[in-house]
């Protein structure tokens, strides 16, 4: 608990920052940091992903979540009440541990036991969100007004320095096996990636292979099954198979399988 305190501090620290900075406007304010997605335990496979969703943080009608549907932690407090209140920190990293396993998790997003999205990805691996042998995290802590995509100069604070500190602090912290990157730009800016391949039956699906520079295998995906493959465009594949097809469970679980088998055997 001492050392996700710590990284909380430093991501509390960094956000105070951020609200002082031209990118202020599209940060929310009181939405607390997201250090993860999930209990961090020995062994699991790590996904990253972009940022927060504001849908974390408010209703579709705009109010922000509280009692039951409260997903995450809301900042109610200056920042420097915050980073001295140990029982508000430790709520904070609760929420974000707890997630998946309080029925709290964004299946439009992170997919149903059984059901499809990124979940199904994992399951074509041999892994779950909610069995806890997977785990995520995003890029950038903060939740946004506007989706990353729709920011000018969005990258450019995805990857200013303190944020990409914060995310290798993150790994570090949890250990995990495998990373999974989700999205070309991510696989971008993540440093260790050595080789590009398409997934056979799929040929619109590109991911990488590579070594983080903790020495963890790494996948990357140039598209995102949680974003009905977001990436891959509204056309066919030189098969013919439309890319919308790519999304079903039974696609994405192929996809995953293959990307875990032909990864295992660059890995070892």
């Amino acid at each position: 608990m001492e050392h996700a305190r710590d990284l909380l501090k430093e991501a509390l620290r960094f956000q105070e920052r951020l609200l002082a900075s031209p990118f202020q406007k599209e940060l929310i304010e009181g939405a607390s940091p997201v250090l993860w997605y999930g209990r961090p335990t020995d062994g699991q496979w790590l996904t990253i992903g972009t940022n927060p969703s504001r849908g974390e943080f408010f209703e579709r009608d705009g109010k922000v979540r509280s009692d039951d549907a409260q997903k995450f932690y809301w900042r109610d407090q200056s920042f420097e009440a915050y980073l001295e209140d140990e029982t508000a920190l430790d709520a904070t990293i609760e929420y974000a541990t707890a997630y998946f396993e309080a029925g709290r998790a964004t299946t439009s997003w992170f997919g149903k036991p059984d059901g499809a999205k990124l979940e199904a990805l994992l399951e074509g691996m041999d892994r779950s969100f909610y069995d806890g042998t997977a785990i995520h995290v995003d890029f950038f802590k903060y939740a946004t007004y506007r989706q990353m995509g729709q920011i000018r100069d969005g990258r450019r604070w995805m990857e200013h320095p303190d944020s990409l500190a914060l995310l290798e602090r993150t790994i570090r912290l949890i250990r995990p096996e495998r990373l999974i990157v989700l999205g070309r730009d991510n696989c971008v800016a993540m440093t260790g990636f050595t080789e590009k391949r398409t997934v056979t039956g799929y040929p619109s699906a590109v991911y990488e292979l590579g070594l983080h520079p903790a020495g963890i295998p790494m996948v990357g995906l140039h598209f995102k099954p949680s974003e009905v493959l977001v990436g891959l465009g509204n056309g066919v594949d030189l098969n013919g198979l439309h890319h919308g097809a790519y999304a079903k469970r039974e696609h994405v679980m192929r996809i995953g399988a293959h990307v875990r088998q032909e990864a295992d055997i660059f890995f070892s």
